[in-house]
């Protein structure tokens, strides 16, 4: 993603690594949660013409009663994405080597350069693929591009140490304090992430700790005070308060997986301010992302 502005200073190109070993219930981008292709299908842009099915290798493509189903049968080969011409059917992710990446990333320099810019690893989780990203990160600092990683900071600690510490900024996600709702809405043990986030502050490295702020799940009174109490103890250099959005609850039903979060409302920054108070109150440097970003 090209021109992006939240994902770390300057103008930066974000690079969306597939894989993941969370399954956070907000999560905007499900299609980076498989290390496999993924088949999106945007019923909002199909015109019914059935090129697709015409030319699937595998004639997994069909309509029944008006509506357009694609088998099992399908190999995710893309072929169909070939002559869509509204783009109804797309095919996420694709495989790089390092050198086809960084030579896509060189293209926006003159970008970086004049905004203090760079690249951002996102995901998915960059961690997953350890050898890549430790690679790319290098070709990246050989070339004088600002590095940004930004991760949930699941993975073992050698493997975090070895990667993180190649990066410029981290933004590392903070999602829970309390140890059984992170198990119950991202699927893992917070165990590894605090232990990776404690390592990182004491290495003094720049880190900006991000806490999406999740309405009715992660924001209670309760919550509050134990972000406050433990991150009041860890001192991070930032925090960032990012609220929910809703950017991502089609990409769902693109995917036809259901979305888990279907009434929680998008907070307005005057319902996050109690949450910034609170850890402004205990001299925590703190900043509110807009709404919806």
């Amino acid at each position: 993603m090209r021109f992006a502005t939240h994902d770390g200073p300057g103008i930066r190109t974000v690079v969306f690594f597939k894989g993941c070993p969370l399954s956070c219930w907000w999560c905007h981008n499900p299609e980076g949660q498989s290390f496999l292709p993924d088949r999106l299908y945007f019923t909002e842009r199909c015109r019914h013409c059935l090129e697709c099915g015409a030319i699937c290798p595998e004639h997994a493509i069909s309509e029944i009663e008006g509506v357009v189903h694609t088998s099992d049968a399908c190999t995710l080969c893309g072929t169909c994405t070939t002559v869509c011409m509204a783009e109804a059917r797309q095919i996420a992710g694709q495989r790089y080597t390092v050198e086809e990446l960084i030579a896509e990333v060189e293209k926006d320099v003159v970008f970086f350069d004049e905004s203090g810019g760079g690249v951002t690893l996102s995901g998915g989780e960059p961690l997953s693929q350890p050898v890549f990203v430790t690679l790319f990160l290098a070709a990246c600092r050989e070339r004088g591009i600002f590095t940004t990683l930004e991760t949930c900071g699941f993975a073992q600690p050698d493997v975090f140490q070895q990667v993180a510490l190649q990066a410029d900024l981290v933004l590392f996600d903070l999602k829970f304090v309390d140890p059984a709702k992170h198990r119950q809405y991202t699927g893992v043990s917070s165990d590894l992430i605090l232990r990776n986030l404690e390592q990182l502050v004491a290495r003094q490295r720049p880190l900006t700790v991000r806490i999406p702020v999740i309405p009715g799940i992660n924001d209670s009174t309760e919550d509050i005070g134990g972000f406050v109490e433990y991150l009041s103890r860890l001192r991070p250099p930032a925090i960032e308060l990012l609220p929910y959005h809703r950017i991502g609850a089609d990409k769902y039903r693109r995917l036809g997986l259901p979305y888990k979060l279907p009434h929680t409302p998008q907070p307005a920054a005057a319902d996050l301010a109690p949450f910034r108070d609170a850890l402004t109150e205990a001299g925590l440097n703190v900043a509110l992302l807009t709404p919806g970003v």
